[in-house]
């Protein structure tokens, strides 16, 4: 499936403009993660709570029926792991109540990738309605893989800074 070239920019204009907002806001976030920093763990948890939503509410509001539903558990149990070894780096520093982050290219790259997924099958899911099963199960997939990850990341946030509250 494809997206015609010539097409692109008319269907571009159609997004709605709370969805440039979000990327312009996840492409700022990830900037931000270049550097080493230190940050509340309230800010931290920001990015984890938008892409877990986001990932549910692709879930409760998008298709129903069991096949996108268990697609969406499966992906959510696969990732969560991996979240939960990647928020391993996170330091808290108890008496300040902040967690020292080193910099890094992986939260830009994860946030517009998972973006840009996102973007691509809500457009491939309006355009092409006759592979409607195929994008119905590619997004479960994705949200699913997403919500699991953050949730993953999220509970490693709670670990390191259950000890500093």
């Amino acid at each position: 499936m494809s997206i015609d070239l010539d097409t692109l920019p008319i269907i571009l204009a159609h997004v709605p403009v709370w969805v440039w907002l979000l990327f312009a806001w996840l492409v700022y976030s990830g900037l931000c993660a270049l550097r080493d920093r230190e940050q509340r763990v309230a800010r931290l948890a920001i990015v984890p709570v938008v892409f877990i939503l986001w990932g549910l509410s692709n879930l409760l509001l998008g298709h129903h029926g069991t096949t996108p539903v268990l697609v969406w558990l499966a992906c959510a149990v696969v990732l969560a792991p991996a979240g939960l070894l990647s928020g391993r780096r996170l330091r808290i520093e108890p008496a300040r109540g902040l967690v020292h982050r080193p910099g890094s290219v992986l939260p830009l790259v994860r946030n517009v990738a998972l973006f840009a997924a996102q973007l691509w099958l809500g457009i491939a899911m309006a355009l092409h309605p006759d592979h409607r099963d195929t994008l119905v199960a590619m997004k479960s997939a994705l949200s699913g893989a997403m919500a699991g990850y953050f949730l993953g990341w999220a509970l490693a946030l709670y670990r390191a800074a259950r000890p500093a509250a």
